[in-house]
């Protein structure tokens, strides 16, 4: 089996050192440049980041929500939105390509222009805006009023009771999962291209169990933001227990496995022992059940 769970905690404490490093520098920068904070503030990661599961040196995802007028305010925190961006870089985390940074309108402003951005999202429900809907849902303050990113989830949580359908559209959004296994029980693998004969570990064995914790974390009106928090947040019983083990089993084995094979995505089940891959099967059949009985709870609106 897999190491103790020691490693990939390790890995995302160094990021996060890296992360609040990288914020602080920012803020002493626009600080000299423009004056003081001048209104309170919320700065916070999504992503692998907002979740706590940062292994590797990721894009960077995040935002800012602020107290008082967008037109008094907002060119402020623009600025300081683009010195973090600039810092992140600096220490390895590239721009995000979809724009998904505190140095971006959509994801930098009022806390007033915020509560109208989010009601849209949910109201003009496309697959796109029910996307960033779920993007900021793993948001997580690492710098300012923790409060204000809370009050943006309850406002969330209120429109689902005022609309239950939403639920089906972020399961929606989610349930494309890829196949992993054939029908002889063994590994899918890329067969042709720059991956050939690699398995997308994170797309096809850690998204059912990040895509399906977030789904029931949604249904349950959770505010834990990392998988692990949400199957930690669930009643005694809950009949998760083994997926969570396993979860816990994958994340701390992929940590090792970036190190072997240089990708935080493709593993090349080839190389791997025949343990290993018996592991993987294991784990890609517990996520796909996982996420199949959150989607059932989901579809019948209640609790399991």
């Amino acid at each position: 089996m897999s190491k103790p769970f020691a490693y990939a905690k390790e890995l995302q404490a160094y990021h996060e050192q890296k992360l609040h490093a990288a914020v602080s520098a920012a803020g002493e920068e626009i600080k000299k440049e423009l004056g003081e904070f001048p209104a309170p503030f919320a700065f916070f990661v999504m992503g692998s980041a907002g979740r706590k599961e940062q292994i590797y040196d990721s894009d960077q995802d995040h935002g800012i929500v602020f107290k008082g007028e967008d037109d008094r305010h907002l060119s402020y925190f623009l600025t300081f939105g683009e010195r973090i961006v600039t810092q992140l870089e600096a220490a390895g985390y590239e721009r995000c390509v979809g724009g998904v940074m505190a140095s971006c309108e959509r994801w930098c402003g009022s806390a007033e222009k915020w509560s109208q951005q989010l009601q849209h999202w949910l109201t003009k429900d496309t697959f796109e805006h029910v996307r960033y809907v779920l993007t900021f849902f793993d948001a997580r303050t690492i710098l300012g009023e923790h409060a204000f990113v809370l009050d943006l989830k309850k406002q969330l949580f209120t429109q689902m009771e005022r609309s239950p359908h939403l639920m089906k559209r972020f399961a929606d959004n989610t349930g494309r999962m890829p196949q992993v296994r054939n029908l002889f029980g063994q590994l899918l693998v890329e067969q042709r291209g720059e991956h050939q004969g690699a398995l997308n570990v994170k797309e096809q064995i850690l998204f059912p169990y990040v895509n399906g914790m977030r789904l029931l974390a949604l249904q349950q009106r959770m505010m834990a933001t990392s998988t692990l928090e949400r199957f930690a947040a669930l009643p005694p019983g809950s009949g998760f227990e083994e997926a969570e083990r396993s979860f816990a089993s994958l994340f701390e084995q992929r940590a090792y496995w970036i190190k072997q094979f240089s990708s935080y995505k493709y593993i090349i089940p080839s190389q791997l022992t025949k343990e290993e891959r018996n592991d993987l099967k294991t784990w890609a059949k517990e996520g796909r059940r996982l996420y199949e009985t959150i989607q059932k709870i989901v579809e019948a609106g209640g609790s399991k």
